[in-house]
C-alpha cells in the first residue's frame, strides 16, 4: 500500500503523469505530421509539466521557485534549437495558460463556466498543433480542441460539489454534458475520417470509443483514480495504440 501511495505522489500529485500523457498525444500528432524531434517532445514535456505544476500549486513558494527555474530552462533550449518565432509562439501559448489561473492578478478564467470549459481544449490545441507544427494544421487544431474538451467535461461532473462558481454541468445538467461530449467526440471522428492516416486514424478511433466509455460511467461518487489515472489515461492511448500496430 505505501508502495502505490508513493507511486501515487510521484506520478499523479507532482503532475508528471499527466503532462507525460499530454506530451505523448503531443508526439503522436508530430509524428503523423512527420515532424518528430527529440528536443520537440522535451520541451512540450517540460511546458505541460510546469503549466499543471502552476495551475495546482500556484500559491506555494516552492511552485514560483519551480516555475521560474521551468521557463529559464526552456527558454534556454528554445532559443539555441529553434528560431524566434518559435519562441514567440511559445511564450503566447505560455501566457494564455497563466491567465487561466492567475489568482494574483486577480484573474481566474476557471471561474467563467463556459469560458473555463473550453478554454482547457483550446489551450491544448495551441500547445500540441499550433506551436509545435512549422504550418498550422487546422484538422488536427479542431480533433485536439474537440477531443480534450470531451474528456474534460467529466471532471466538472466529478467537481460539481466542489466548485463554489457555476460551471457547464449546474448550467445543463450531468447527462446533456455527458451528451456534448458524445458530440464533441463525434466532431473529433469525422475530421479524422477525411483528414489522417489510416494507421493514425484507427488509433484516434480506438481511442474515441474508450472516450466514450468513460465519459458514460463518470458520475460524482467515482474514486479519484478513476478521473486522476484513468481519464487523464485517454491523451495517452493513440499513442499506445499506434506503437502497438507498428509491432502486430
Amino acid at each position: 500500500m505505501n508502495v502505490i501511495n508513493l507511486l501515487k505522489n510521484i506520478l499523479l500529485k507532482s503532475q508528471i503523469y499527466v503532462s507525460l500523457c499530454a506530451t505523448l498525444l503531443g508526439v503522436f500528432i508530430l509524428q503523423e505530421q512527420e515532424s518528430y524531434q527529440n528536443t520537440l517532445a522535451f520541451i512540450l514535456f517540460l511546458t505541460f509539466w510546469n503549466g499543471y505544476f502552476f495551475t495546482v500549486y500556484h500559491k506555494r513558494k516552492f511552485a514560483k521557485i519551480w516555475n521560474i527555474l521551468g521557463f529559464i530552462l526552456i527558454s534556454s533550449i528554445l532559443l539555441k534549437y529553434f528560431d524566434l518565432n518559435f519562441y514567440l509562439k511559445w511564450l503566447i501559448v505560455l501566457i494564455l495558460g497563466f491567465i487561466y489561473n492567475a489568482d494574483f492578478l486577480n484573474i481566474n478564467l476557471r471561474q467563467f463556466s463556459l469560458v473555463k470549459t473550453f478554454y482547457v481544449g483550446f489551450i491544448w490545441a495551441l500547445s500540441l498543433v499550433w506551436f509545435p507544427l512549422k504550418e498550422m494544421n487546422w484538422a488536427w487544431f479542431f480533433i485536439i480542441f474537440f477531443y480534450t474538451s470531451a474528456i474534460t467535461f467529466p471532471f466538472e461532473i466529478r467537481d460539481l460539489k466542489r466548485d463554489d462558481f457555476t460551471t457547464l454541468p449546474m448550467k445543463i445538467g450531468i447527462q446533456n454534458t455527458k451528451y456534448l461530449s458524445y458530440i464533441f467526440l463525434c466532431l473529433s471522428s469525422v475530421l479524422t475520417i477525411y483528414f489522417m492516416k489510416f494507421e493514425f486514424a484507427i488509433s484516434l478511433f480506438l481511442t474515441f470509443t474508450f472516450a466514450s466509455i468513460l465519459v458514460y460511467f463518470s458520475h460524482q461518487k467515482r474514486e479519484d483514480w478513476y478521473y486522476s489515472f484513468l481519464m487523464e489515461s485517454l491523451s495517452l492511448l493513440p499513442f499506445i495504440f499506434h506503437e502497438l500496430f507498428k509491432i502486430f
